[in-house]
């Protein structure tokens, strides 16, 4: 059981970072003050991502809400789709077309689906991989640094 809840921490962490290493192009800092991780799961990561509210990048304060569905996604910055949600990742994506959200999922196949930024398990250690050409059609993005440490890059 502790196993699986650092394992959920750390990704929460990895998202953290995943934000900090993000570029929203054309959506200055001040113009929203609060940075909006939207969940389509009730307890994602086992609540642990909730713990990012309140957390600050750079002027913008981190806000988490669960539960979010489809209509309820226009403010959201990051959309998180657990693994209980794999089977509605492409009503998701389609639902947000270009828009510049950047979508992170806890499962495999994530990437190659369309998703941005997908967290795998390898070696008990937490990996992810990444989908530059989704990101770049969303008008984001990703830091040179944090591409190099991901374990696949679809361009």
């Amino acid at each position: 059981m502790a196993q699986q809840a650092d394992e959920q921490s750390v990704k929460a962490g990895f998202i953290y970072n995943f934000i900090r290493f993000t570029q929203w192009v054309g959506v200055p800092d001040s113009e929203n003050k609060r940075l909006l991780i939207c969940a389509t799961s009730d307890k994602p990561l086992s609540g642990q991502l909730g713990r990012l509210s309140g957390r600050t990048v750079g002027s913008r304060a981190i806000e988490v809400r669960n539960n979010v569905g489809t209509g309820d996604w226009s403010g959201c910055d990051v959309l998180f789709v657990a693994q209980s949600e794999a089977d509605r990742l492409d009503s998701y994506l389609r639902s947000l077309g270009n828009a510049p959200v950047l979508t992170v999922g806890d499962f495999a196949g994530f990437t190659k689906a369309g998703g941005m930024i997908g967290l795998r398990m390898q070696d008990n250690r937490v990996k992810f991989d990444v989908n530059l050409t989704s990101a770049q059609r969303a008008n984001l993005q990703l830091n040179s640094q944090m591409l190099k440490l991901a374990g696949e890059v679809l361009k």
